[in-house]
């Protein structure tokens, strides 16, 4: 008898600590969404999740940067499945259109599957604001081996530009996937109507490819 109840306690302590940790990731990536990075602190994040223990967060996760990379980590999981699939599926393609899709779709189907309200979007959009941690996301091995395979695959079929121009309008096409993105998930949690995800996709693939492609005209 003692010994059954004794093996059933490290699972349920366990349990029971994989839950706090969801709770409080949850928590982190919802107060950084709405208020920024810089305005949320670590004693925020856990009052916010209901815990006595101040340092819990820290207990958890360790620093804030990690906290920052376990929320994207998170999301980068479910973004990297789809975007490798797009991605061997796309492989030998002369449309830069699909290639490019490659880089929109598999983020805002994500976003279609979070339902409202989300966090991620606007999440996503501070963290590209900071360039320290910026660079620590993008560089997330989950996705970094697909994008440069879509990109390289863009620029392959791409008016020849400029290496300074290329890294320009791929910075430029980032921005403007993360920051839309993040304002259309901002109006859905507004209003409590869901973004039309795939309409967002599909328009933002369209201006993307337009962004990157656009000739030269000097």
């Amino acid at each position: 008898m003692n010994s059954d109840t004794s093996s059933s306690r490290p699972g349920s302590r366990q349990e029971q600590a994989e839950a706090t940790r969801a709770l409080l990731l949850r928590t982190a990536e919802r107060l950084y969404a709405e208020r920024g990075l810089a305005q949320v602190s670590n004693r925020q994040i856990v009052e916010a999740a209901g815990q006595a223990n101040n340092s819990a967060l820290t207990y958890h996760f360790g620093t804030r940067a990690d906290v920052i990379r376990a929320i994207a980590l998170a999301h980068a999981e479910p973004i990297g499945r789809r975007l490798r699939r797009r991605v061997e599926a796309t492989r030998g393609s002369a449309d830069p259109r699909e290639h490019i899709a490659c880089l929109v779709l598999p983020h805002t189907e994500h976003l279609a599957e979070l339902g409202v309200p989300s966090w991620y979007a606007r999440f996503a959009a501070q963290v590209a604001t900071d360039p320290a941690l910026d660079s620590g996301v993008r560089a997330d091995p989950l996705l970094v081996p697909y994008v440069e395979e879509s990109l390289a695959a863009v620029w392959a079929l791409a008016p020849d530009l400029p290496p300074a121009e290329v890294a320009l309008r791929t910075q430029a096409a980032r921005l403007a996937i993360i920051h839309t993105c993040a304002q259309q998930e901002r109006v859905a949690a507004g209003t409590g109507v869901p973004a039309d995800w795939a309409f967002v996709g599909e328009a933002l693939t369209d201006a993307v490819t337009g962004l990157l492609l656009a000739p030269r005209l000097r």
